[in-house]
């Protein structure tokens, strides 16, 4: 059974080194024959986390939030691409995750964890 597999990127960086890890990844789901998606935090634009998409009045959240929305509903599995900054994840991709919370609900989940250092992923 094929899965539709969403990744998420949130690093906002120049010249940002995890984005290969996110296209490596998603290339390896869809050689195994699933769907997957990167899903940018740079290139969705959510504004930082000022109402989650939950209190928005059905109808009110800007196109960009609602449509993420939906696509993160219809998704299968999760995988966060997560640069570590200062011993914790990007804040592109924190502010992301932050604007939602039942579009994730019940669904696998992984994490696949970079960094320039030695000691890349044990934070």
């Amino acid at each position: 059974m094929a899965l539709d597999i969403l990744l998420l990127y949130g690093s906002y960086r120049q010249g940002r080194m995890g984005i290969r890890l996110a296209d490596y990844m998603a290339a390896g789901f869809e050689a195994l024959g699933h769907k997957a998606m990167l899903i940018d935090a740079k290139a969705v634009g959510l504004p930082m986390l000022d109402l989650r998409y939950s209190d928005y009045a059905p109808g009110e959240a800007p196109a960009a939030m609602a449509a993420l929305a939906d696509r993160l509903s219809a998704a299968d599995a999760f995988v966060f691409v997560a640069g570590e900054y200062n011993r914790g994840m990007q804040p592109g991709l924190k502010n992301l995750v932050d604007h939602y919370l039942k579009e994730f609900d019940r669904r696998p989940a992984a994490i696949a964890s970079y960094s320039a250092g030695r000691f890349a992923g044990v934070n």
